[in-house]
C-alpha cells in the first residue's frame, strides 16, 4: 500500500507539469490568460499506450534480417507520428506552427523512450504494466521538461519548482527504500510494481534536474543584462513587440513606483526595449517635449486623446503586457524626421528598473516598488490619511 501511494504521488508530480504554464502572470487581472491544458495528462497517457503497443513488436522482432528491419523501421515511424501530436500539445501557441521544430522534438522524444526501454529491457512482452509504465514515465518527464523550458520564463520561480520536485524525490526515495523496495531494480527479475516505482522516481529526478539546469542557464544572463526577448513572457499572444507597435507595459518611474501605460516601441536590444510613453495628462504647456495624439487618428489603438513623451524610456521584456495596434504612418514619419526624440539625460542617472535588485526581483516574478495606481498623489507614506470634508 505504501509503495502504491508513493507511485501515485510520483505519477501526479510528473503529470502536473503538463497541465499549464509554469508561472502565473504578474498582473493576473490584466494580462491575457496563460495556456492551460487540463487534458494533457490524459493525452499523454493515451499516446504512451499507443507508443508502447507499437514498440512491442520492435523489441520482440528486432532488426534481424531485411524484412524485420523494414517492419521495425515502419513501426518506429508510426511512433514518431504518435509522438508528434503529444509534442504539439505540450508546446506553446507560438511554437505549434513550427512544423520542423515539432517534428524534431517528436523524433527526439521517441529516441529517448527507445533508449530508456533498451537500457532497462523492461519486459515489454512479458510484463505489459512495466513496459507501459516506462513509456509513460519517460514521455511525461521529457514533455514536462520541454514545457518547463518553453513556459518557465521567470528563472527563480522555475528553480523553486525544481527544488520542490527534488524535495519530493528525496521524501519518496526514502519512503520507497523504507518499504524494502529499491531504486535500481534488476529489470530481468524485478516485479512490475518495483520497476514502476523506480522508473517514476528516476523520471521525477530527471525532470527536477532538467528544470534546475534550465533555470540556472536563464538566470545568469537575466541578472547580468535583464530579461531575455525569448521565450515570451507568460500570457502574451503577439510576440515580440514589433517596432512601431503600441503596447501596454509596466513603466517604472525614478521613485520605483510603476504603472501600466501605453508605449510606442522604437527599438529592440538584447536586454530591453526602447519606447516612448503615452500619457493622458494634458501636456499642452510642454509642447517641445510631448507630441499631441488625437483619438481620431489613433482610433482602435488609444481610448482617448493623449500625449506622446518624446524622451526615450527603457522597458524590460518581462514588463510588456499586451498589444494595442500600430502607430499611424504620419506620426511614425514625423518621429523619424522632425520630432525631437531624445535619450534620457545622463545626469538623471541609470534608467529606472534596471539595477541588480530590480532584475533579481523580476526573476522572482515580482517588481520593486509599488503599483502607482494604488498610491495617492499626495500621500507621503503608506498610511492612508482619514478623509474629512472641510467646513465652508
Amino acid at each position: 500500500m505504501q509503495a502504491f501511494l508513493a507511485g501515485a504521488v510520483l505519477l501526479v508530480c510528473l503529470s502536473a507539469r503538463l497541465i499549464g504554464g509554469v508561472q502565473m502572470p504578474r498582473l493576473r487581472s490584466k494580462r491575457l490568460t496563460p495556456e492551460v491544458l487540463a487534458g494533457a495528462p490524459f493525452a499523454v497517457g493515451f499516446g504512451s499506450w499507443v507508443m508502447w503497443v507499437l514498440m512491442v513488436p520492435v523489441f520482440r522482432v528486432g532488426f534481424t534480417g531485411t524484412r524485420n528491419t523494414w517492419i521495425c523501421a515502419a513501426l518506429l515511424v508510426l511512433c514518431v507520428l504518435v509522438a508528434r501530436p503529444m509534442v504539439r500539445m505540450a508546446a506553446p501557441e507560438r511554437l505549434k506552427g513550427s512544423r520542423l521544430l515539432v517534428a524534431a522534438r517528436a523524433v527526439g522524444l521517441c529516441c529517448v523512450v527507445v533508449g530508456v526501454m533498451t537500457l532497462l529491457d523492461a519486459g515489454v512482452g512479458t510484463q505489459p504494466m512495466a513496459g507501459l509504465t516506462v513509456v509513460y514515465a519517460t514521455a511525461a518527464a521529457a514533455l514536462g521538461l520541454m514545457r518547463a523550458v518553453d513556459h518557465g520564463y521567470f528563472p527563480l520561480v522555475l528553480l523553486w519548482s525544481a527544488l520542490q520536485k527534488a524535495l519530493l524525490a528525496v521524501v519518496t526515495g526514502y519512503w520507497i527504500d523504507h518499504t524494502g523496495s529499491t531504486l535500481a531494480p534488476d529489470p530481468d527479475h524485478a516485479t512490475a510494481g518495483a520497476l514502476l516505482l523506480a522508473v517514476l522516481w528516476w523520471s521525477t529526478v530527471g525532470l527536477s534536474a532538467g528544470c534546475a539546469v534550465a533555470a540556472a542557464v536563464r538566470l545568469v544572463p537575466w541578472l547580468r543584462t535583464g530579461p531575455p526577448a525569448d521565450p515570451a513572457p507568460p500570457g502574451v499572444k503577439s510576440w515580440p513587440p514589433a517596432v512601431g507597435d503600441v503596447w501596454t507595459a509596466e513603466l517604472t518611474h525614478d521613485d520605483n513606483n510603476y504603472k501600466e501605460r501605453p508605449v510606442l516601441v522604437l527599438e529592440h536590444t538584447p536586454g530591453f526595449v526602447r519606447v516612448l510613453g503615452v500619457t493622458s495628462v494634458d501636456k499642452s504647456d510642454r509642447k517641445r517635449g510631448y507630441l499631441k495624439l488625437r483619438l481620431s487618428e489613433w482610433e482602435g489603438v488609444l481610448k482617448k486623446d493623449g500625449w506622446l513623451n518624446l524622451e526615450i524610456a527603457h522597458i524590460p521584456y518581462c514588463d510588456f503586457l499586451w498589444r494595442h495596434g500600430e502607430c499611424p504612418d504620419r506620426v511614425w514619419n514625423l518621429l523619424c524626421t522632425k520630432a525631437d526624440v531624445r535619450d534620457r539625460p545622463a545626469k538623471a542617472g541609470p534608467a529606472p528598473g534596471f539595477t541588480f535588485h530590480h532584475r533579481l526581483r523580476s526573476a522572482m516574478n515580482g517588481h520593486v516598488g509599488r503599483d502607482a495606481r494604488k498610491v495617492r498623489a499626495d500621500a507621503g507614506s503608506r498610511v492612508r490619511q482619514p478623509w474629512a470634508r472641510e467646513r465652508v
